[in-house]
This record gives structure tokens, C-alpha cells and sequence, in this order.
């Protein structure tokens, strides 16, 4: 009788080691999502940008990061998500100061997910060697190169910014999706949602959507 509780209280421990281990090693918990106003907009009433979300999403629900909130948290209810709008780096990736992203570098994410290139103007990016400055805003996100990247091209056409975007992916061995061709359809975008073009030029609620989804299908095999 000694034996059998013993064996039993022995599978007990086992099988709690197994758990904690999956719970605390295996499962990401902290992922980060970064990118321009596609991420998130804070109001802008003079170009009629009302909400605080991914510019041109109907409402915070429907913007793509959301979406992949959603579907993370179904996944994996423990986890953490935090994104954050760049655009200043894309506009002034040179001189721009990589200090002022020290919270998110002591966040240590498991999961990083890159979607710019919009802000990034078209030509200069290889004479001012944006491929340089891209990657060194990874290597200072995730110094220790432990989590695992997701590379997101451009909404917008930008084809020498996206060219160089998909060019770090493949030669680091990131995670690639690739966005681009979603714009050729003009329901993708809100064309006629709103009356300035800036805003208009961003994703519908459907553009939306196809994001997310692109970049939850190399996401959920991460989680």
C-alpha cells in the first residue's frame, strides 16, 4: 500500500513539474507589436480622425491589433501584448534616438512583431541605408536575440523600403508577411469613409482583418 501512494504522489509531482515548466518556459507570454498610425492614432479632429486606434478601423475592436489580441488571449489568456506607433523612427530613422524605447527593451517579449515601412520615404531609404538602422532597432529591442521575430512589410506601396524590410527577414531568419498586395484592392482600404485622403489611404474594417489574419497565421504557431 506504501508503494502505491508513493508511486502515485511520485506521478503527481511529475506531472505538476511538466505543467509549470510548459506554463513558465515553452508558452510566450510577452509579445510586442510595433508600427506606425495603422497600429494606433490618438485623436486628430482637423483631418477627422476621431478615434484612438488604428487609424481608419470603424472602432478599437476592429484595427488589426486587436484582432490579434483576441485571438492571442484564446490562445493563450496569460499572455501579454503591448504595441506601440514608431512612425517617428520610420520618418527619422537616422537621428532617431533608440533610448526612448528603453521600456519596451526591459519588457524582454518572447515575440516581436515589426509592421513598417509606410512613413519610410521611398527614396532614400538604400541612399541613407535604412537596412542598417531597421536592423539595429531590432538588435536593440531584443539584445540578447531570444525572441522570436515576425517581419511585416508595408500596407502602402514603398517598393525600395519594402524590398529592404523583406531582405532582413530572409537574411536573419525572421518570420515574414508580406501585406503589400492588400492595398491593390480598394475595399481593403477606406476610400470613401473619409474625406481626408491621408486617412482614407489607411485599412477598412475588411483590411483590417486580412492583416491580422496574415500575421496570425506565422503568430499562432509561435503561441
Amino acid at each position: 500500500m506504501k508503494t502505491s501512494k508513493l508511486i502515485i504522489l511520485f506521478i503527481l509531482i511529475m506531472c505538476s513539474f511538466v505543467s509549470n515548466g510548459k506554463d513558465n518556459f515553452q508558452m510566450p507570454n510577452k509579445i510586442l507589436i510595433l508600427g506606425n498610425s495603422i497600429v494606433a492614432h490618438a485623436p486628430k479632429p482637423d483631418i477627422g480622425w476621431v478615434g484612438d486606434w488604428g487609424m481608419a478601423a470603424s472602432c478599437k475592436d476592429s484595427d488589426f491589433v486587436h484582432i490579434l489580441i483576441r485571438n492571442i488571449n484564446e490562445e493563450n489568456n496569460q499572455a501579454i501584448v503591448k504595441f506601440k506607433n514608431i512612425a517617428e523612427f520610420e520618418r527619422n530613422f537616422k537621428s532617431y534616438d533608440l533610448g526612448n524605447f528603453q521600456s519596451l527593451r526591459e519588457f524582454e517579449p518572447d515575440i516581436i512583431v515589426i509592421k513598417i515601412s509606410e512613413n519610410v520615404n521611398d527614396s532614400i531609404a538604400s541612399k541613407d541605408d535604412f537596412q542598417f538602422y531597421y536592423e539595429r532597432l531590432i538588435n536593440y529591442l531584443d539584445p540578447n536575440n531570444d525572441a522570436h521575430k515576425i517581419i511585416v512589410n508595408g500596407f502602402w506601396p514603398r517598393p525600395a523600403v519594402n524590398k529592404i524590410v523583406e531582405h532582413v527577414a530572409s537574411s536573419n531568419n525572421y518570420d515574414f508577411v508580406s501585406i503589400t498586395s492588400l492595398f491593390d484592392d480598394s475595399t481593403n482600404t477606406a476610400k470613401g469613409l473619409f474625406d481626408n485622403e491621408g486617412v482614407a489611404l489607411h485599412p477598412s474594417d475588411k483590411g483590417m482583418r486580412c492583416i491580422a489574419n496574415l500575421i496570425w497565421e506565422k503568430l499562432q504557431k509561435c503561441l
